[in-house]
Parts: C-alpha cells; structure tokens; sequence
C-alpha cells in the first residue's frame, strides 16, 4: 500500500511540475516549443535517469523509511542509503534531471 501511495505521489506532484506544466506552456506559446526533433532527443537520457531516480527515492521511502515521500504520509525511519547517501535531496535532482 506504502509503494501505491508512493507512486499517486510521484504522479501528482513531480508529474505536474515535470510533466504537466512544461505541456501546458508549450501549449499556450504555441506548437512546436517543445516538439521533437533532432536536438530534443538528446533529452531522452535525462528523462529515463530522472524517472529512475524518482521510483528509486520512493522505492527508498516505502521499503527503508516506512512511508511515501508526501509531507502526510512522511517515513518513520530516516532513509540513508541509496541516492540519500550520496546527496541531501536526489527527488529534487531528479525532477530537475527530467525538466532538463
């Protein structure tokens, strides 16, 4: 149940940052902003390494921290392994990553 809470989690919030409002601007400014094309593919990579990280942070969360990364449902124990060992916020990279 922790990973499916997890998961609407990842769908709602970073989806929306990294999925929905980039759409909803390429929209309003017009086609072809965002479209893809020779150079665009080269963001293919950044999309599959930020989208890993994403399920990787909330795989972290539900089995290691018992809890999903929204502030309602947060872990009862302190993740420090995985991406949280090598970097204070990796859901925040990896949004980042993706919107790259």
């Amino acid at each position: 149940m922790t990973l499916l809470k997890s998961l609407l989690f990842i769908l709602v919030v970073p989806g929306t940052v990294a999925g929905l409002a980039p759409w909803m601007i390429d929209g309003f400014f017009g086609p072809g902003v965002l479209s893809f094309g020779s150079l665009s593919t080269l963001a293919i990579p950044l999309w599959i390494a930020g989208t890993a990280g994403l399920l990787w942070c909330a795989w972290d969360f539900a089995q290691k921290g018992e809890g999903t990364p929204a502030p309602i449902d947060a872990p009862k124990k302190l993740v420090v392994n995985g991406l949280y060992r090598h970097m204070r916020n990796p859901m925040y990279v990896s949004a980042l990553t993706i919107l790259l």
